[in-house]
């Protein structure tokens, strides 16, 4: 598991900051496009992270691509992820910026499992219903694995609803291995 300590706490100094200038929204599509630029497969990211070119041409190349591409704030605070060589913890810092924005905006992320693939009618469906449960705004994500047979695991931070026909069997396997004949 990836230890996130570091990018929380550069994601939270930067949400602070964009939310008292109130640029939050704008700063996390900034963010995520900086990111993809930045990506290390991708011909920018092999610049800026190449152990050949100085500090300063890449400071300098950083500048000139972010300048009036993006929030005067977003391009500072690449800048300094450049400097502090945390440069390549970028994606894991949008992500955990993006989770504060969307705590801030009161949205939950949900994570759904399910043996098939949900049609639209049933993830809007589940969408409506654990918005109703939560009271909150519902970013939901799917996965399909067949292993859980049928229906469906619904992950919202700590909260776990199970409705798998696997966890279904696992309770009456355990029910009829304890039932004395």
């Amino acid at each position: 598991m990836i230890d996130t300590t570091l990018s929380a706490r550069y994601a939270r100094a930067l949400f602070l900051v964009t939310e008292k200038r109130r640029e939050t929204a704008g700063a996390l599509e900034d963010l995520k496009g900086v990111a993809a630029v930045l990506a290390p497969d991708s011909r920018a990211g092999g610049f800026v992270f190449s152990p050949e070119i100085r500090l300063a041409d890449k400071r300098e190349a950083l500048r000139h691509a972010l300048d009036g591409r993006a929030l005067p704030i977003v391009a500072v605070f690449a800048d300094l992820l450049l400097r502090k060589k945390r440069l390549p913890q970028l994606p894991t810092i949008v992500t955990e910026f993006e989770k504060l924005a969307e705590h801030s905006q009161g949205v939950k992320r949900a994570h759904v499992v399910s043996a098939v693939a949900l049609t639209a009618d049933e993830t809007a469906r589940l969408v409506k219903e654990l918005e109703r449960i939560t009271e909150a705004r519902i970013k939901l994500t799917a996965e399909v694995d067949a292993d859980v047979l049928g229906g469906a695991l619904v992950r919202i931070g700590d909260r776990v609803i199970d409705r798998t026909v696997r966890t279904l069997l696992d309770s009456i396997s355990k029910k009829l291995y304890e039932a004395s004949v």
